[in-house]
């Protein structure tokens, strides 16, 4: 019935590195010293890159391109002068496969459409010498808009991976509302920082967008109504701010504050871009997925958040969370994420449990099955722990059995423990059973036990509970 979330990423490592946004020189993509080049950084195999193979190159010592010489071959010959083949070369894109055919010698094989001797020439080649074309033969213009046509797609295919590579990524998962930063930025790495406090003092979440010129994340969860919630719960105080590492394009600025009763130190790595520096990371992380949002219904501070999340973006801060389901209720409703640089591991000690009033419900199903194994009709019933033979040299009669329980005091005393991973139920119980029953040799007495029952819950609220392992 239940999705299975597995557990989040460890809470001791940083959530979300921080990089230069997509306006500074050093943008991951862009060529930053230090780090990947992206999309026709110089020293990489790119379009058109300097020094290097690009569109229409072809690199020494690899399979010659299309319309190409081999690499290693004397001279490039110009247009109307005929290659001679080399021994053991591999033929490019429309060379011939074998040797030059004088005119009127015999073919090999069977000819090839539209060159003496059974071979086309190579594109970009010369006719064979003595193969002259037919009169208002259209074929070269029909082949020649081909190749045109090859070489527009072939264009146009990269120019679209190039937009693909360059498109935007880091959006969480269930993400449905990131778009792109326009911000104006700040004069100074430390000006920038403090802005950000500023707005978040101020429950101003559009003031913080506009320190950003690069991906915004989702802002399911950074409306002014919940920032505000937010920093009214855990507010921070005593900020002081350090520049270090600084340059004309980048800086890591360190905030050292008080949240949630604590001292935190957090960092900001800043870029600059036509005069102005911008924030990269503008947010911290819960992670929802142990919390199984499309079945508990879960809520951070009022918002639902959706069934298949895996984490949300938030600012720092404190949240509240709540369930919309009757039946499911957590072990802890409130937690702080205190930097943007971290999540908060609150997150991976709460629990799922079961409402006062989910709870009510199980324990009376677990009654009404007790009750039903009083008389099991049965030898054998899995689902009361009951699990009689037949005594010797006798036949019991199932209609004749009796079970008596005893320990029913200690349904009221059951302390269920909830499956994460399917939100199916559990609890350990004392019952004793003493059974009678008949045959036709006599009267027979019989004892056995149910000490644990297993529970599952309709979305009707309806439970079913068995003693039976699942």
């Amino acid at each position: 019935m239940m999705t299975d979330p597995n557990n989040p990423q460890n809470p001791n490592q940083p959530h979300n590195p921080q990089v230069p946004s997509a306006g500074s020189p050093y943008q991951p993509g862009y060529g930053a010293p230090g780090q990947q080049p992206g999309y026709g950084a110089p020293g990489q195999q790119g379009y058109g890159a300097p020094g290097q193979p690009g569109f229409g190159q072809q690199p020494s010592g690899q399979q010659p391109g299309y319309g190409q010489q081999p690499s290693g071959q004397q001279g490039q010959q110009p247009y109307g002068q005929q290659q001679p083949a080399q021994q053991g070369q591999q033929p490019g894109y429309g060379q011939p496969t074998g040797g030059y055919q004088a005119p009127g010698a015999a073919a090999s094989g069977p000819g090839q459409y539209g060159a003496a001797g059974g071979q086309p020439p190579a594109w970009g080649q010369a006719p064979v010498p003595g193969a002259k074309p037919a009169k208002n033969n259209k074929m070269p213009l029909i082949i020649g808009g081909a190749v045109v046509l090859i070489v527009a797609l072939i264009f146009g295919l990269m120019q679209l991976n190039r937009g693909n590579n360059n498109a935007g990524t880091g959006t969480p998962t269930g993400s449905a509302t990131a778009s792109q930063g326009t911000g104006v930025g700040a004069a100074s790495a430390t000006e920038v920082v403090q802005k950000y406090y500023d707005a978040l003092a101020a429950s101003d979440p559009d003031a913080i967008f506009a320190l950003v010129r690069g991906d915004l994340p989702d802002r399911t969860f950074l409306t002014k109504e919940v920032m505000t919630a937010a920093v009214q719960a855990a507010p921070i105080t005593g900020l002081q701010l350090t520049v270090q590492d600084e340059t004309k394009y980048s800086a890591e600025v360190q905030a050292s504050y008080t949240i949630n009763g604590r001292t935190k130190t957090d960092k900001f790595y800043v870029s600059a871009r036509d005069g102005a520096f911008y924030l990269s990371t503008i947010t911290g992380r819960l992670y929802v997925k142990g919390l199984s949002p499309a079945d508990t219904g879960l809520t951070v501070n009022g918002v639902a958040v959706p069934g298949d999340a895996d984490s949300i973006d938030v600012f720092p801060g404190g949240y509240t969370l709540a369930s919309t389901s009757p039946i499911y209720t957590f072990s802890k409703d409130k937690v702080v994420v205190e930097a943007v640089s971290s999540s908060s591991t609150d997150m991976f000690e709460i629990k799922v449990g079961l409402s006062d009033d989910a709870l009510k419900d199980f324990k009376a199903a677990t009654t009404k099955l007790v009750n039903s194994c009083k008389k099991p009709g049965s030898l054998v019933r899995d689902d009361c722990g009951i699990r009689f033979r037949q005594p010797s040299g006798d036949k019991a009669k199932p209609s004749t059995i009796a079970c008596t329980p005893s320990g029913t005091n200690s349904i009221n005393r059951m302390k269920p423990s909830l499956d994460t991973s399917d939100l199916s139920v559990s609890a350990s119980l004392s019952i004793s059973w003493t059974c009678t029953m008949k045959g036709s040799k006599g009267s027979y007495r019989g004892y056995d036990s149910l000490v644990r029952v297993y529970g599952t819950v309709a979305e009707d609220g309806t439970w079913k509970v068995t003693g039976e392992r699942p």
